[in-house]
């Protein structure tokens, strides 16, 4: 693999964990508190394995991204008002 395609799997692998780790903060409601944290520890742990077990980048970024889209983010996020404060 060339050095420019090496650093473009990276990016993609990159990029990938970036998605699946970038998960909107939950409203205050206890039951979306405690989902965002289970979404969180699983997309964390799916990033983990994958990371380590991967022997292909290319192939690691898609396994991640496939990952991702089987976990979805299912609790209600956090929204700010206009004046800063939260609802």
């Amino acid at each position: 693999m060339s050095e420019r395609t090496e650093k473009s799997a990276v990016a993609d692998l990159l990029s990938a964990i970036v998605a699946a780790l970038d998960v909107p903060l939950p409203s205050l409601a206890a039951t979306d508190e405690r989902a965002y944290l289970r979404l969180l520890e699983r997309r964390t742990g799916d990033v983990r394995i994958v990371v380590a077990y991967a022997e292909d980048r290319w192939e690691a970024a898609s396994e991640i991204r496939r990952r991702t889209a089987e976990a979805p983010v299912t609790y209600t996020p956090f929204e700010f008002t206009a004046d800063g404060a939260s609802r």
